[in-house]
Order: structure tokens, then C-alpha cells, then sequence
């Protein structure tokens, strides 16, 4: 029997939901919207006190009560909410090391006090031989994309899991999430190819690079105009040394994702922007839809498909 995945997502007063089988089945689709920041209450410093506001809703919307709790709740959260990384660590490394020295980094880039827990989400993303030191060989390195959890944001999740009836959570960067769905829609093996999408939201822009139809990096900056959409895009492929000529799609998905607001990055890279439409891979679709509108459900039905 199909798992069924239930995934959400937020931002501002907006709580996204799906339900996903793991047959790749859509169930359910839509948008609920609160009075007061419902991310901030979720992800940030405790924000309004929407708590018990969000248990009940996330039951009614996945019908808890006539349909049964589903198998798994995954949360899409935006970078702009997280403290996020990426390092390089030895392969060599066993995953006992490879954790733990990647739950110090995070400790220290969260400023964790001495002696608190650190819960961190890790995933390796790609392979780069690299040299520890200027004169030693380069040996393989593994990079890994590391999300750390607050003990206060992890209590938070917890509770919003129990009221839904699953055990536990997991929690996916939407950068990592919009990867998957441009995968699916662009299945190139070649290693050459640069396939770019980004999520434009009201008060930031993100950003999903692939190589060879995997997740390479991910990345934001805040701001909302052309201009720092097409700066932070054009800094994430410096910093990865590639030449954005080479980039042969342009996806975008996000509350935001008017033409206007990528059209200096389009002119740039010369490419069409293509709304990051997930609903191509899934044979329920609404009558009429908009795939710009669409396009800002990639994330939620990105974790759903990489589960």
C-alpha cells in the first residue's frame, strides 16, 4: 500500500499544503492563510501565537479525522528562516566523524551555548577532489548541505507531527526541494549542462543550481528587485567558478515569480525564464491553472517526490 506524504510549507501568513503517495499520486492541494506570520511562528523567534492555529489547521486540511493520520510530514522551509551551510568534508571520513564535525560547524555558526543539544538535517550533494593543505594531494571530498535546528524550532515541529498523528518530522531546504522538480523536468546526464531555478518571494530571492541534472549548490539573498535577483544569481555562479553562458534553463517558482522581476537575469543568460511548474509530473491538475501561479507549490511537491 502507497505511504502517504503529507508536506507543507510557509511563508508569511501563508501555510501551502500536498499530499503525496509514495506512488508519486497527488491527493491534495491548497493554500490556508492566517492572521499573523505563520513562518515566523513555525521557523522564526516564536512570532504571534499561532500555535494551536496551525495544529488545527493541518488537521482539518489533511482530513485527520475521516482519512486517517498520513505515514510522514515533511516541512519545505525557505533559506531566509534557516541557518544553513555547505562543507567539504574527506571521504575518508567515517559517519560518525563526518557528523559530528559537521554538528560542531553548525554549533558554532549558530552561536549554540556549550553543553545544548544541536540537531542538524545533512545531506551530500557532490564530489570535488580538494588538497587539506597547499602542498598535500587533493583526495576526494564529499559536500554536504547542513540545516541546523533550535531546540525551540524543534519543539515546535514536534508538536505540529503529534497533532497531525505521525511520529516524527523532517525538514527540507526549498532550494534542495525546487531542485528535484527541475530535475524531473530537465533529465540531462550531461555533467556540462547548468540548469539554474529560483524562488522570488516578496522580501528575498533563492536559488537551486544543477550540474548534470543534481543538485549542485543552494542559495539566497534578500531583496526584491531585478537587480538583486540577477546580483545574487550571477555571485552564486562566481563563487562556483561557473561561466553563466553555459546555463541552458531558467526556472521560477515563488509568490513573486512576475516576469519583471527576473527579466534583467533573463536578458544576462539570454534564456526565457519557464515557470517552475510541478504539476506537469502529476496527472491531477486544476482546470484552467496558471503555471506561474503553480509554480510556488515546487517546493512542497519537490520533498514529497524526493522522499
Amino acid at each position: 500500500m502507497p505511504r502517504r506524504i503529507a508536506t507543507i510549507g510557509l511563508q508569511g501568513p501563508l501555510l501551502r499544503y500536498a499530499e503525496v503517495d509514495s506512488d508519486a499520486s497527488l491527493r491534495r492541494l491548497g493554500t490556508v492563510e492566517f492572521e499573523g506570520d505563520a513562518e515566523r511562528t513555525l521557523l522564526g523567534d516564536g512570532g504571534p501565537p499561532l500555535g494551536p492555529a496551525l495544529e488545527r489547521a493541518i488537521r482539518e486540511v489533511f482530513d485527520v479525522d475521516a482519512s486517517g493520520s498520513p505515514d510522514a510530514l515533511i516541512v519545505a522551509a525557505h533559506p531566509s528562516h534557516t541557518v544553513s551551510f555547505t562543507s567539504p568534508l574527506p571521504e575518508s571520513l567515517s559517519d560518525e566523524e563526518r557528523h559530528e564535525h559537521l554538528r560542531q560547524e553548525a554549533a558554532l555558526l549558530a552561536d549554540v551555548p556549550a553543553g545544548r543539544p544541536v540537531r542538524i538535517r545533512a545531506v551530500p550533494v557532490r564530489t570535488q577532489a580538494l588538497a587539506r593543505r597547499a602542498e598535500a594531494s587533493p583526495e576526494p571530498h564529499r559536500w554536504h548541505h547542513v540545516l541546523y535546528l533550535s531546540e525551540a524550532v524543534h519543539a515546535r515541529l514536534s508538536l505540529l507531527a503529534r497533532a497531525l498523528g505521525v511520529g516524527s518530522y523532517d525538514l527540507i531546504d526549498t532550494t534542495r526541494a525546487a531542485a528535484t522538480i527541475a530535475a524531473r523536468l530537465d533529465p540531462s546526464g550531461d555533467l556540462d549542462r547548468v540548469v539554474l531555478a529560483i524562488g522570488v518571494y516578496g522580501s528575498h530571492s533563492e536559488y537551486a543550481l544543477l550540474q548534470g541534472g543534481e543538485w549542485t549548490y543552494g542559495h539566497h539573498g534578500m531583496g526584491d528587485t531585478p537587480e538583486d535577483t540577477a546580483y545574487y544569481a550571477l555571485a552564486l555562479m562566481e563563487r562556483l567558478g561557473i561561466d553563466p553562458e553555459t546555463t541552458r534553463r531558467l526556472f521560477v517558482y515563488g509568490d513573486d515569480a512576475r516576469p519583471e522581476r527576473v527579466d534583467l537575469l533573463s536578458q544576462m543568460l539570454t534564456l526565457e525564464p519557464e515557470p517552475l511548474d510541478p504539476l506537469v509530473l502529476f496527472s491531477r491538475r486544476p482546470p484552467q491553472a496558471d503555471p506561474t501561479q503553480l509554480s510556488a507549490f515546487a517546493p512542497l511537491l519537490g520533498v514529497a517526490l524526493g522522499a
